[in-house]
């Protein structure tokens, strides 16, 4: 371990070398290394030797990422305009680059604060759909499609690899093909629908070599001997590294134990993998035919478990009486007892499967090879019909369009005079067409022709692999460059972030959880010292819980205590709960409700598990199919009607194949019940009866919600949020409603479980609780990390499994596991061993994870998990296989041993589940939509009507006194950008008498009007301090504006508070927001509210664009934070 003076040395070396714009580096920047504040300095750099903007390219992975860059960019041009001067030496050098961008700006007259429209921020994504709409012929996307998220991108897979069958009713030799595949599946179509809805989701990956040669325009022997000869070469790639691994001067012994021991076996054994070793003068060679011998010797050195033998017998080839070879082979043994590397790659030496295809998988695989085709084609005729594509279409169809590198399209052609110096944050996320794509974008550029490249990334964060990110990808261009452009490599240490004794922490820990050495084809991150900064020195604290017996229970008390300490170290300090998987928090946040502290679930409840939306589904089924008994005894369960289980049972009991609606309408069977039940079930009926009668073809969501309503649904919501939860719902229901109905349930149930839902944060919330996955690019002042022992669920395994590895100048080996039902795949050996090289690869993800979980600690850092007691309870075991704390077990086991022996926590037997009896909810009477609330009005004023605006602005998730507050603001702001009254310092007080009248008009306390007013006076000032808001308040544009149009095939009004035509043309909408944000973390805050309002803003752009074609823009404002944020839409 180096030590910190030396690491900090090479920091300053590497950030200085890193704002060199004349080469290519990639950067690899580790937790809070301060990547984003490097590459925005690199950026700015840039911008000040091009003659154009638009020449300087900068590709993040999310908008969020691209927003936040963007506004630090122009915050930083702002500054050094308005002459401010940092005080901290990196902000000032970022000061000083965007100094020399205004200069440049000036002298070529740019306007680039009042045009950044003009700097190229943007996701890959984005990049990507430009590129294929610009030229839609040569991309094949055509038109302007649609382009889905991937969770409603699940029922079209689906669609289209159903569609496939139809070939089955033809005599075409595709016939043929789909017969072949469905039989190798057992006649099982829902495995065959799965397999290949999953293939054509991942077609990226494999339609280069399927769509090309695999599929009949190469000989069939030449593609057979293409797959069978990767297989080989990563036989000999892995043999070889073993072989390297070998230590010389124990050569000569081994050679000679290894054949005592198999003379011996061989004469009782000769198919015993030691009889392999018959006759061994020399190292076995790396090629597939010496992969016996490589487990022979595995089986002389190892365990069945692949750990170092301590003892042999004579079932291994040393009898009980011999010459001194045992007790050679056991000194040979303890000689190489600390050669881990060599242990786990002899032991993977038994995994190696055969080089070769049998006859009848290979004639599977082909049939393959021409079906995967067909069900692409059939997508692409979906798309076409519905004029949508996915993401991995668009990225397709943008790689077509930039052609080769040695037949450039004329896109390519064109971004190559265009783009100058190209930027790439978050490399290692990047996915095998995303890193061909940038292959692409840089192919003939070189060093010193005046074009740069800069990749920045931390592989040791890498954690996307269901994204199907490669962090190989990373080590390639370390290695060789991309496109043929070499890249300098540099290395960040400084960490700005966590104290120093954090710091040391993680750097003692992850040199022993992480790889010792990097590795392309396994995917194998090795571990960077990191150094704290000055200002941290001697701060950061690392505690470990340990708990002993498994007890959910007990643990969440302790975390519930964890939580509590850190909320006591501070008023300010901002504490977070990561967990690997949301399965693992119940127990938890019912703690923490009962020890009352407030927290924020952040994306962790699905939509599907809650209870409005368990009922409204429920609704939704019945009124789809009236055979749905399920979906009929849940609404009948539920809080519309309310039934007992004996009721129920008295109902359906005698009839299984009556469906149930019938059933409803019999009296006979209603007037058993009680006469409550009865009432209700009749009111039910009379209810429903119009609404099933209905015309079917007409939107099924407007139905559903129609009857939501009439059988009192808001009557069972406890609040907005659960209102909000219900339109999710019934937006979702639109997107795949057809003809009224629905043609797959399943789908809809998958896109629900898809949608993750937030609890809503209270001003004085200081905890939130997200996956450790969620928290990536977060820091906390204090970060629990819950539940380290238990496991999650494995990886979803495929039906038909590839193998992907990073190769040379960016390609991929693909080797293809042999198609089958999962009871015949477990045990073929080529497929087993896909599934072992893809085990590890999550192994090693999951070790990067727990290393993006610890290194968002800024002050402290808390560990807990649980071991299990042996039986006695008089000791403990290791953690469990699969779980993160058997990841970091050398590091703590110490503490564990500790603690233990202290007698502390510890549940004596696994706690068994506490049955909860549910509870019946139902309405206390029938429920009847509220009549409309008349208009507040006061003794002392008269009743007068304010004409020029007749709809307020809802703040419904705030109290009413902000709320009332909120509507007077936007008053006095309207009122203000029309010119009606002008706002200055000095006229503020006089505001103040009718800011009280209109508080008394909206029926306020007359206790409450003084704090109104002074909050209404605190948001003005705010705007008058605050050059954004007077920018936003004054000038061309729009208050108030009411705008109607059709938004999803409806009619909808909205009033949008203001909008701001800049001098570029562009039409800022601007939504005004009274929140406030009481402690740390304001951009935290400020990103929520974004997230909050992101959809309603795109239903304004979209609105108000249809009706103007005017260039838009979007964005809050905070007058009572003096806050201004952009925020990206999906439309651009």
């Amino acid at each position: 371990m180096a030590n910190d003076e030396s690491l900090m040395a090479a920091d300053r070396s590497a950030r200085s070398s890193a704002l060199d714009v004349t080469r290519s580096y990639i950067v690899q920047a580790p937790a809070g290394s301060g990547k984003t504040e490097l590459l925005i300095q690199r950026y700015l750099k840039l911008l000040a030797i091009v003659n154009d903007p638009e020449e300087v390219v900068a590709i993040t992975f999310t908008r969020k990422a691209a927003a936040e860059m963007r506004l630090r960019v122009l915050g930083a041009l702002e500054h050094a305009q308005d002459g401010i001067r940092p005080d901290k030496a990196h902000e000032r050098l970022t000061n000083d680059a965007a100094q020399a961008v205004l200069d440049r700006d000036r002298e070529l007259g740019w306007k680039l604060i009042e045009y950044p429209r003009r700097m190229r921020i943007q996701t890959l994504d984005a990049l990507s759909a430009g590129i294929a709409r610009s030229l839609p012929l040569s991309s094949t996307l055509g038109g302007a499609p649609t382009t889905l998220a991937d969770s409603e991108m699940q029922g079209i897979y689906r669609t289209a690899a159903a569609a496939t069958f139809d070939w089955l009713s033809t005599s075409e030799p595709m016939r043929y093909v789909v017969e072949r595949v469905l039989v190798h599946l057992d006649n099982n179509t829902g495995v065959y629908i799965e397999y290949v809805a999953r293939m054509l989701e991942t077609r990226d990956q494999w339609l280069a070599f399927v769509g090309g040669g695999a599929s009949g325009k190469e000989n069939t022997q030449a593609v057979r001997d293409k797959l069978e000869q990767r297989i080989s070469d990563l036989i000999r790639e892995r043999l070889g590294r073993v072989r390297e691994l070998m230590p010389a001067g124990l050569t000569g012994q081994l050679l000679g134990l290894a054949a005592y021991a198999a003379e011996n076996i061989r004469k009782n054994g000769p198919d015993h993998p030691l009889a392999a070793l018959d006759g061994l003068v020399e190292l076995p060679g790396t090629g597939p035919a010496f992969a016996g011998r490589w487990r022979g010797i595995a089986e002389l050195l190892l365990t069945r478990a692949g750990t170092w033998r301590r003892m042999v017998t004579k079932n291994d080839g040393f009898p009980l009486k011999d010459n001194g070879e045992k007790k050679e082979v056991l000194a040979l043994l303890a000689d190489i007892s600390d050669q881990d590397e060599l242990r786990q790659r002899l032991h993977a030496t038994r995994q190696l499967p055969p080089h070769h295809y049998s006859d009848e998988q290979w004639e599977v695989l082909l049939a393959l090879f021409k079906l995967l085709p067909l069900a692409v084609t059939e997508l692409r005729r979906l798309f076409s019909e519905r004029g949508v594509v996915d993401h991995v279409e668009v990225a397709l169809a943008a790689s077509l369009a930039l052609g080769s590198a040695d037949d450039p399209g004329e896109m390519a052609l064109l971004l190559d005079y265009q783009i100058r110096h190209l930027l790439v944050d978050e490399m290692q996320d990047t996915s095998i067409s995303q890193y061909h794509f940038l292959e692409k974008l840089v192919a003939g550029w070189q060093a010193g022709d005046g074009r740069t490249l800069f990749c920045v990334g931390d592989p040791m964060q890498s954690i996307y692999r269901f994204r199907n990110a490669e962090v190989g990808h990373f080590l390639l261009a370390r290695e060789q460059g991309i496109g043929g452009l070499s890249l300098e490599p540099l290395l960040l240490r400084r960490n700005f972030r966590s104290g120093e004794k954090l710091v040391h922490w993680f750097n003692e820990t992850f040199q022993q959880t992480l790889p010792p050495r990097d590795d392309v084809s396994a995917g194998a991150i090795a571990y960077a010292d990191a150094v704290s900064i000055d200002e941290h020195r001697g701060q950061g604290l690392c505690r470990i819980h340990p708990m002993f017996g498994s007890s959910p229970g007990l643990e969440a008390e302790l975390g519930v205590a964890v939580v509590r300490e850190c909320l006591q170290e501070g008023t300010d300090g901002t504490i977070a709960v990561l967990v690997r998987s949301r399965t693992q928090l119940p127990l938890l946040l019912a703690g923490l409700r009962q020890a009352n502290i407030p927290y924020q679930a952040v994306e962790i409840d699905r939509l599907t598990d809650l209870p409005e939306i368990i009922d409204i589904l429920a609704l939704t089924r019945a009124m789809c199919h009236h055979g749905d008994r399920i979906a009929w005894l849940g609404l009948l369960r539920g809080p519309w009607v309310g039934l007992t289980w004996q009721d129920m049972h008295r109902i359906v009991k005698n009839d299984s194949q009556s469906i149930v609606w019938e059933l409803l309408r019999r009296e006979d069977l209603i007037s058993q019940l009680s006469e409550t039940s009865a009432s209700r079930v009749r009111g039910f009926v009379r209810t429903m009866q119009p609404l099933l009668s209905a015309n079917a073809t007409e939107s099924l969501r407007d139905r559903v919600e129609l009857a939501w309503y009439a059988l009192g649904g808001p009557a069972f919501l406890q609040g907005e949020e659960e209102l909000e939860n219900i339109y999710r719902f019934l937006e979702v229901l639109e997107k795949i409603e057809s003809a009224g109905t629905l043609a797959d349930v399943a789908e809809l149930e998958s896109l629900l479980d898809d949608e993750r839902v937030s609890s809503p944060a209270s001003s004085n919330c200081r905890v939130q609780i997200m996956t450790m996955h969620r928290a990536k690019g977060l820091q906390f002042d204090h970060v629990l990390l819950y539940a380290l022992g238990r496991t999650a669920g494995s990886r979803q395994k495929s039906v038909l499994s590839w193998l992907s590895i990073p190769a040379e100048h960016g390609t991929s080996d693909m080797i293809i596991s042999p198609v089958g039902p999962r009871s015949e795949l477990e045990n073929d050996p080529l497929h087993r061993f896909i599934e072992v090289a893809e085990s590890d690869k999550d192994r090693l993800e999951q070790d990067r994870l727990l290393y993006v979980a610890c290194t968002r600690a800024k002050r402290s850092l808390h560990l807990l998990g649980h071991v299990s007691l042996d039986s006695d309870g008089q000791s403990f075991r290791a953690p469990q296989s699969g779980s993160l704390l058997r990841r970091i077990w050398p590091t703590v086991e110490s503490v564990f041993d500790n603690s233990f022996k202290a007698g502390r926590p510890s549940a004596a037997s696994d706690e068994q589940s506490k049955l909860v009896r549910p509870t019946l909810r139902r309405f206390a009477r029938q429920w009847k939509l509220p009549d409309p609330a008349g208009l507040p009005l006061s003794a002392q004023t008269p009743i007068t009507v304010d004409k020029t605006s007749e709809t307020e602005v809802e703040f419904y998730w705030v109290g009413s006194s902000a709320r009332h507050a909120g509507t007077i603001v936007h008053r006095w702001l309207r009122k203000a950008a029309e010119g009606a009254v002008k706002l200055e310092a000095d006229t503020l007080p006089k505001l103040r008498p009718v800011s009280e009248r209109w508080s008394e008009r909206l029926g306020v306390p007359a206790d409450e009007i003084g704090d109104i007013c002074d909050r209404v006076d605190t948001a003005l000032r705010g705007i008058l301090s605050d050059p954004k808001g007077q920018w936003a308040l004054y000038g061309e544009g729009h208050a108030e504006l009411a705008v109607t149009g059709l938004w999803n095939g409806k009619v909808e009004s909205v009033i949008i508070d203001r909008v701001r035509i800049d001098d570029d043309g562009v039409h800022w909408i601007i939504d005004y927001k009274t929140s406030t944000h009481e402690g740390g973390d304001v951009e935290g805050f400020l990103d929520q509210e974004s997230e909050r309002y992101r959809a309603q803003l795109e239903k304004y752009a979209r609105l108000y664009r249809s009706l103007t074609h005017a260039p838009v823009r979007v964005a809050l404002y905070f007058p009572l934070l003096q806050k201004f944020r952009e925020v990206s839409l999906e439309s651009g």
